[in-house]
């Protein structure tokens, strides 16, 4: 299972290297490419193993109302820490589908949710379970996340 882990890891790793490296529209969603743009918009659930990315509009029936506990993470384009939380943050979710549901939420777009959670730093970690919020983590812990999980099942 770890070298399965460290395998994807590396997948991932090269991807955003290769996606980078890339100064053209590809990675920005464009219209040029449709299997690109399904990956960075990420309105609705894809079941394709990456954490979807919530909207304010989305924001009371998948987290406030879900009947699962549910682990947000904020993020920001410019912040390195959060985008190493990813690999874990999408093994986590595969592993706990159905019992825990984990979101991402970018803050340069959804400033509002930003705000209403006070969110000035990144990443900040945000656990709610029955629309409350339980437990708030700041900064970049992978092992954190794990542990959160099994915390509130």
């Amino acid at each position: 299972m770890e070298q399965i882990r460290g395998l994807y890891r590396l997948v991932v790793t090269v991807t955003c290297l290769v996606c980078l490296g890339f100064n053209v529209s590809m990675c920005s969603g464009s219209d040029s490419d449709p299997f690109i743009k399904t990956y960075v918009s990420s309105s609705l659930p894809s079941h394709d193993g990456l954490v979807q990315s919530l909207s304010a509009s989305e924001w009371d029936s998948l987290v406030i109302q879900s009947k699962v506990p549910v682990i947000v993470v904020f993020i920001a384009k410019d912040c390195a820490e959060c985008g190493s939380l990813m690999p874990e943050l999408e093994f986590l979710d595969s592993e706990y589908e159905y019992m825990l549901k984990f979101y991402t939420v970018d803050t340069d777009e959804e400033l509002e949710l930003a705000k209403d959670y006070r969110i000035e730093y990144h990443p900040i970690t945000i656990v709610f379970k029955g629309g409350e919020e339980k437990e708030r983590v700041l900064g970049y812990y992978p092992q954190m996340l794990g542990q959160l999980a099994n915390k509130y099942l």
